[in-house]
């Protein structure tokens, strides 16, 4: 009877607990991102076995920050991987009514495509949760706050570099002591300002003009500035407190934005500042051609991709030469502190919260992300508060881009100049997600080259205005709607190839290419590939060669997606058999590979071509009868080409298996 009694104790207070239990159980916030491996600490290699964050520190500081939300919320974080594309994974999520995250990473990119499906939340009545953490916060879009941001950037995606040493040559930059004024020295005298610049350059253009660049470069002559006129309009315009659409809305027309416009046109017309070249459009620049010739000494000063900022000032470096990132100097009526002189800073990778998620969740993900943020970069820098995080950590962020912060003479100055470009960094250029962006580079560059007689900007963008006006109309109407919006392209498959004898005809040998399809909507689901249409327009069947047929469909939105089928046209009366010619190294093959695995094509062959010139390298086969990968040793292995008319070629080679 005790046993009994005590029994029915023990199950009592198992049943008593449950509840506590169940209510002291995590709640998980699920972290979207289309590459798990640099996000989650705890994602492994499956090849490697080791962590895919390679940084031990910086891996244990997310560790540190999950730890963070996980005594101050009792939220675990789960990090979830997109199986597709971003832009279709979360719309075909929320279309389902099972949001595949609570917070969704889009890439630089994709964020256009996402807004305008309508599945973000507008998350307003949570800004209250960023008091004093202004870094998340970026600028409202039509009049709302989706994003979140946590990129902490400390430079332009297109920054302004500047080889001091070059500048020691012009004896009109000197003062008088003989000291060579630098751009860092102007900025920490509060006078790095456009009339300065201009002036600046004026000197730098009129020692330069007449010596020859360095082979390889674009110009033919050294240049005070070489840039990309779109980055460097751009730059000019965040600077004057304007944008193409920011904090204040639409500004492609602003008094501030046309200011800026004028000014660039000046400097341009001054013969100080030219383009990287231009594409055969006659207006589009050829965007990184500007760094290129930074590197090799070409131009003074110019703007870079930051991508190739580090590659390109190491060439400085290597010739002895410094070099400095400068912020975007301001216009002369603004003050060195003021909020409307910024540097132009793309939004980048960024985070949102999609529809389907309720309140408390929503309110909670947003905590999540502001707390896992703060302690990530504050661990990161060693401060006790994010404010302090970008002073902290610049002068490691300047070793980075290799620029010369511990020069005896110059490196303060460096340093100094990297700090204040970074405190100016706050994501704030919507044009590319606005899909605002390519009509205004059409409108600046046929404006500054004549091109179709494009006036000039304030009278072109007045008279282009619908373009910007139109697409914000379509976007509010789809963000006020409660409809989600169909933009994403139907998927299209293609497999298989057709071969067909010089002059046969096509429409006899193929009378249906809908059989080469395979079409899926994320709306519409599958899509009948008889529904396609077939370009068949670029196949000559009179001439031997590879072309391609296109199958063409549409979803029910209009969305349009492609794919296309190969079809070689081969010569039937041809006997002879093709050539095929081997590497002159044949690697070794690791003991224990799997024979399927390997690509003899890609490793072993460095061309096969048919008698009657088609390349036949997605021809090639070999017979591995004799291969043994489970013992080192030689083996031989015959390497087959089979040509589309049935002729074959064939070459043994021999293989070394070796013990890893």
């Amino acid at each position: 009877m005790k046993k009994l009694v005590a029994l029915f104790m023990t199950l009592v207070m198992v049943l008593l607990c449950v509840p506590v239990l169940a209510e002291n159980a995590p709640t998980v916030i699920r972290m979207g991102t289309h590459w798990k491996p640099e996000l989650d600490p705890h994602n492994i290699d499956e090849t490697t076995g080791n962590f895919t964050i390679g940084d031990e520190e910086d891996r244990l500081i997310r560790i540190a920050a999950e730890d963070a939300v996980r005594e101050k919320y009792n939220v675990e974080i789960e990090y979830v991987q997109y199986a597709q594309d971003t832009r279709s994974e979360l719309v075909l999520s929320v279309l389902a009514g099972n949001p595949v995250c609570d917070l969704a990473l889009m890439w630089n990119g994709s964020e256009n495509t996402v807004l305008a499906q309508n599945i973000l939340q507008p998350l307003d009545k949570y800004v209250d949760l960023y008091d004093g953490a202004a870094w998340m916060l970026p600028d409202k879009v039509y009049g709302h706050n989706y994003f979140l941001n946590a990129n902490q950037s400390f430079t332009q995606y297109f920054s302004l570099l500047v080889n001091l040493t070059m500048l020691e040559q012009v004896d009109a930059l000197k003062d008088a002591d003989g000291n060579t004024i630098y751009p860092t020295d102007l900025l920490e005298k509060d006078e790095w300002t456009w009339s300065t610049f201009k002036d600046y350059l004026t000197k730098i253009q009129a020692f330069y003009g007449n010596t020859p660049a360095p082979d390889g470069a674009k110009v033919s002559t050294v240049q005070a500035y070489e840039t990309d006129h779109r980055y460097a309009t751009l730059s000019a315009m965040y600077a004057n407190g304007g944008a193409i659409y920011g904090a204040k809305g639409l500004q492609v027309n602003s008094k501030e934005s046309i200011e800026a416009v004028q000014y660039i046109k000046s400097l341009r017309d001054a013969g100080v500042m030219v383009d990287c070249g231009v594409y055969d459009d006659g207006y589009t620049p050829q965007w990184c051609e500007s760094g290129n010739d930074f590197g090799r000494g070409a131009t003074v000063f110019a703007e870079c991709p930051i991508w190739m900022i580090k590659s390109h000032i190491d060439e400085c470096t290597a010739r002895g030469e410094s070099v400095a990132l400068m912020p975007w100097p301001r216009p002369d009526n603004l003050a060195k502190d003021s909020e409307d002189y910024r540097q132009v800073i793309s939004v980048g990778d960024i985070w949102g919260v999609l529809k389907g998620i309720d309140e408390e969740k929503t309110e909670l993900a947003v905590k999540v992300f502001r707390t896992y943020w703060e302690t990530y970069y504050e661990l990161k820098a060693h401060v006790a508060d994010m404010s302090e995080y970008k002073e902290a950590m610049a002068e490691t962020e300047a070793m980075k881009y290799g620029l010369d912060i511990f020069n005896e003479k110059l490196g303060d100055g460096i340093l100094n100049a990297f700090i204040f470009n970074s405190e100016k960094c706050v994501p704030n250029d919507f044009a590319n997600l606005l899909g605002m962006r390519d009509p205004w580079d059409r409108i600046v560059g046929k404006g500054f080259y004549g091109v179709e007689g494009m006036p000039s900007y304030e009278v072109a963008i007045e008279a282009n205005m619908n373009q910007f006006t139109d697409t914000m109309a379509q976007m509010e109407a789809i963000l006020g709607s409660n409809e989600l919006h169909d933009n994403q392209a139907p998927s299209v498959a293609a497999e298989g190839y057709v071969s067909i004898a010089k002059g046969e005809n096509l429409e006899t040998m193929v009378e249906d290419w809908s059989i080469f399809f395979h079409v899926e909507d994320g709306f519409d689901g599958i899509i009948d590939p008889m529904s396609g249409t077939f370009d068949t327009s670029k196949v000559d069947v009179n001439t031997v060669g590879k072309y391609t047929v296109k199958g063409i469909y549409a979803d029910k939105a209009g969305n349009e997606g492609s794919a296309k089928v190969p079809v070689i046209v081969f010569d039937a009366e041809n006997k002879t058999a093709p050539t095929v010619t081997m590497k002159e190294e044949l690697p070794p093959v690791a003991m224990d590979t799997n024979v399927l695995d390997i690509d003899w094509a890609g490793k072993y062959v460095e061309s096969a071509v048919s008698a009657d010139g088609l390349d036949l390298m997605d021809k090639i086969t070999a017979n591995v009868s004799e291969l043994d990968t489970s013992t080192p040793g030689e083996y031989p292995v015959e390497i087959v080409v089979t040509d589309y008319n049935y002729n074959t070629a064939n070459v043994t080679i021999t293989v070394s298996v070796v013990a890893e």
